[in-house]
């Protein structure tokens, strides 16, 4: 049994298993409990939870099938937010998909608050005929569906290939010594930056070879006071009494004060950066 992350039209990318061998960029279909949709294998993955089966490689006919289905999207976005108004309901519709075999509709939002939308699925029942699926979403799943590019220039990591499941922390960004002011370190998205994580296991190595900040070592010039860390170049600021500041490589140095990450640091931080 093979195991594949495949990107589906609501840009969620999920495990799925085969016994066959599927190449990236290949288009299948995955059941989902008896509804089949339509999906992209990205590449190959260990096994992991909530594995779903798919059912087969996409034929032409699927494909064709897939890109009707997604014809309906703008009408059944319309008919959707008359009924929204109908009821008052206060939500921002993201996008309306049905499912390759038709026989479900989803509804995706964001919300303020908490939606009572019984009674929406019921209407919505009665005009689309099919199952009716409701999902709330985040600001980083919005971003991600719906895309874009972000302070590097580049098209949003979730959409491109990041899964958006990691849990990213402020500690990502002390760690790498990043300015901790929401603009440098959130995304489009008003959240944490996925790119965070890409290196922070690197500097985390690093860190873990320097001497602590403000911490006493002694250099071929004497001793001094430690100003500040230079990860990529390996190197350390060093304030002497006379408050010049040099920069001398890590095995330059002798110190007995170790930088420690505080794994705990982080929690109050991340309430006020990434909320």
């Amino acid at each position: 049994m093979a195991y594949y992350i495949v990107k589906f039209n609501d840009a969620r990318t999920l495990i799925c298993e085969s016994d066959g061998v599927i190449e990236p960029n290949q288009g299948v279909v995955v059941d989902f409990d008896g509804i089949n949709e339509y999906g992209i294998v990205l590449h190959t993955v260990n096994q992991g939870e909530e594995v779903h089966s798919i059912v087969r490689i996409a034929t032409t006919a699927d494909v064709e099938q897939n890109k009707r289905m997604l014809s309906f999207v703008e009408q059944d976005k319309k008919k959707v937010i008359e009924k929204v108004k109908a009821l008052g309901i206060e939500l921002k519709l993201i996008t309306v998909l049905r499912s390759l075999d038709g026989k479900k509709i989803l509804v995706m939002y964001t919300a303020e608050d908490r939606v009572d939308f019984r009674q929406l699925v019921r209407d919505l029942a009665g005009v689309f005929r099919m199952r009716v699926e409701m999902r709330q979403v985040g600001e980083r799943d919005k971003a991600r569906f719906v895309g874009g590019c972000g302070p590097c220039g580049q098209k949003f990591c979730c959409t491109r290939f990041n899964s958006g499941n990691k849990m990213i922390s402020v500690k990502m960004a002390k760690v790498q010594g990043l300015s901790l002011t929401p603009n440098r370190i959130n995304g489009v998205c008003g959240k944490l930056m996925c790119c965070l994580e890409y290196e922070y296991e690197q500097y985390k190595d690093i860190l873990a070879k320097m001497p602590a900040l403000k911490s006493e070592v002694t250099t071929p010039d004497g001793n001094g006071i430690v100003e500040y860390h230079d990860y990529l170049g390996e190197m350390v600021g060093v304030r002497f009494k006379d408050n010049n500041v040099q920069k001398y490589p890590l095995e330059k140095i002798k110190f007995s004060t170790q930088a420690v990450l505080d794994e705990n640091e982080d929690e109050d931080l991340s309430e006020i950066v990434d909320e």
